[in-house]
């Protein structure tokens, strides 16, 4: 349930900040900054997953 609040509260802000980027015009300044954070994620996350394959082999 902790993780679901947590969610929905971080969609709600990014909508938030959405709006806010589309009303100043800076809407694909916005989507161009949401896809890199998007991107490092993955790529921390991948990082995490080879680590763990590598460790359990």
């Amino acid at each position: 349930m902790g993780w679901q609040i947590i969610g929905a509260a971080m969609a709600g802000y990014l909508l938030l900040l959405g709006r806010s980027a589309w009303k100043q015009g800076e809407f694909r300044q916005f989507l161009r900054s949401l896809a890199i954070v998007a991107a490092l994620c993955l790529l921390l996350a991948a990082a995490v997953a080879v680590t763990m394959w590598l460790d359990a082999a």
